[in-house]
């Protein structure tokens, strides 16, 4: 009966139950005689607390149906796209509180610090203490906006998103048939470049392997991205969002990097030299405080409160550079014009055709089940389809006359 109500995009189990007793084509898929009423709507209701409560039973379904999808040959497993969708939780936006959360770090935060730390190494300085055992501040943390009717959830706040209590769903599509062939939630406060780490490992276990190539799209442009894609072997087709500079004094565009020297260029033919790597992981170039005493663009470059321009470079850029570059070739913008045909296209199917726009039930769990769970029909459509035509072609040629038209 879910299977049923997630394909049709039946978002209300009691109409699910009623349908069922109504067509007999439902009848038929689950079983029931002509005239044998159909189970209850709070069946499912009282199988989803009692039997199937904190038990991964969507996922296990989900599996199941790829695995039939990789035995056929329907996932090519060469070319993936990630990205993430908003689905609206079931809260009010207004009937919310505030609470002060403690901010994790990144799953990335050992590596960057042991690169910060060899940077600061190679310019003689001291390293940081990342372990220090200070106390946090009175009243430390983050504040952040929880729903009172489903805490889990989170609230949106990017621009051209709309406001309120959503979930994210981060999904993996391949690009042979657009099979989906992983499935991640999180609230919609997280951002989406946080659970890539886990999102890998998950594709990996149930794929075996990771992909040659990965599609994003710009939200996802960013250093530790890039570096996690490289660690991992996998070469990255990122979108690029060129940010505005509205600015008085010049952007970092304008100033140019030459990889081989180590070293910014200014608009005037001068160089900026690396001095420090900050805690964040930025290295800064500075220029000479002397040459820009003099120069006939001081007032455009910087403000009067500094005497020398500085410039910041994450210590991963030369990862993201290199995807930059491979995206801009012919092969890499072939790769990246497929994402409107497969994970968005994925994603407007699910929300249209399988009720996907909205969250159907409370909890971070229910939503993994709804999830798991219509991904797993829209798999069910791949399989069909690919089984269908297989079949046509086999009748097709057992007929005399398409033998004569292909010469087969």
């Amino acid at each position: 009966m879910l299977f049923l109500g997630y394909l049709y995009g039946i978002k209300s189990e009691v109409k699910l139950a009623q349908a069922v007793n109504e067509n007999i084509a439902f009848k038929w898929f689950l079983g029931l005689k002509l005239t044998e009423k159909g189970p209850d709507h709070a069946t499912i209701s009282s199988n989803r607390v009692r039997r199937f409560r904190d038990n991964n039973i969507a996922e296990q379904i989900f599996n199941e149906i790829l695995r039939q999808c990789i035995a056929k040959g329907l996932v090519g497993g060469k070319i993936l796209y990630t990205d993430s969708t908003h689905i609206k939780a079931k809260a009010n936006k207004h009937r919310k509180t505030f609470v002060t959360v403690e901010e994790t770090p990144k799953e990335y935060m050992a590596e960057l610090n042991e690169q910060i730390d060899l940077d600061r190494k190679v310019l003689g300085k001291k390293p940081f203490n990342h372990d220090d055992d200070d106390d946090p501040p009175p009243g430390g943390g983050k504040q952040k906006a929880q729903s009172l009717t489903d805490p889990d959830s989170g609230q949106q706040s990017r621009d051209g998103k709309p406001d309120g209590f959503h979930y994210s769903e981060h999904r993996t599509v391949d690009s042979k048939n657009n099979v989906i062939v992983n499935v991640h939630v999180e609230p919609a406060n997280i951002n989406d470049v946080t659970p890539m780490p886990e999102i890998l490992k998950e594709i990996k276990n149930r794929l075996g392997y990771l992909p040659d190539y990965m599609g994003l799209d710009a939200g996802y442009h960013n250093a530790a991205t890039a570096h996690l894609l490289e660690k991992n072997k996998i070469q990255g087709v990122i979108g690029y969002r060129r940010h505005t500079h509205a600015q008085e004094h010049y952007g970092k565009y304008r100033f140019h990097y030459d990889f081989e020297h180590d070293v910014y260029i200014c608009p005037e033919k001068q160089y900026l030299y690396w001095r420090t790597t900050t805690r964040d992981g930025y290295r800064q170039y500075f220029s000479d405080s002397k040459i820009c005493r003099n120069c006939p663009r001081r007032n455009e470059c910087f403000g009067t409160s500094t005497s020398r321009r500085m410039v910041e470079r994450h210590v991963w850029q030369d990862s993201l550079d290199d995807i930059i570059h491979f995206t801009k070739t012919h092969k890499g913008k072939r790769i990246y014009s497929w994402r409107k045909q497969t994970i968005e296209r994925s994603f407007a199917e699910a929300k249209e055709n399988h009720g996907l726009r909205y969250a159907r039930m409370l909890g971070i769990q229910n939503m993994r089940e709804q999830c798991f769970l219509t991904a797993a029909v829209q798999n069910m459509k791949r399989l069909v389809k690919a089984l269908f035509f297989c079949l046509f072609r086999v009748v097709d040629m057992e007929n005399p006359c398409f033998r004569l038209k292909t010469g087969v």
